[in-house]
């Protein structure tokens, strides 16, 4: 492989860190994360679920909605080498 979701999110953050990475609505009003942002947040979730023992090879669940903190949770554990499961809420 010659690549991953997180290393592209680096070079993004690298290359282009105040760029819009997502949006998100909230209360009407559109919220936008960049590239930068989205990085230190996946660096910092990453290093919690690290600390709170995921490991390469293991499964995380990951419940939440449709918004950017569940992609970056997903993104800190594809980091580790872990596998992100999705789930909604009411699944």
């Amino acid at each position: 492989m010659q690549t991953t979701f997180p290393r592209m999110l680096r070079d993004h953050a690298t290359q282009r860190p105040d760029a819009p990475a997502m949006r998100e609505k909230a209360y009407g009003i559109w919220q936008t994360t960049s590239w930068g942002e989205m990085l230190r947040l996946v660096r910092c979730l990453a290093c919690g679920l690290h600390e709170a023992g995921l490991r390469r090879g293991e499964h995380l669940v990951v419940i939440g909605a449709n918004r950017p903190r569940l992609y970056a949770t997903m993104l800190a554990a594809q980091s580790l080498g872990a596998i992100a499961v999705p789930l909604y809420q009411d699944a």
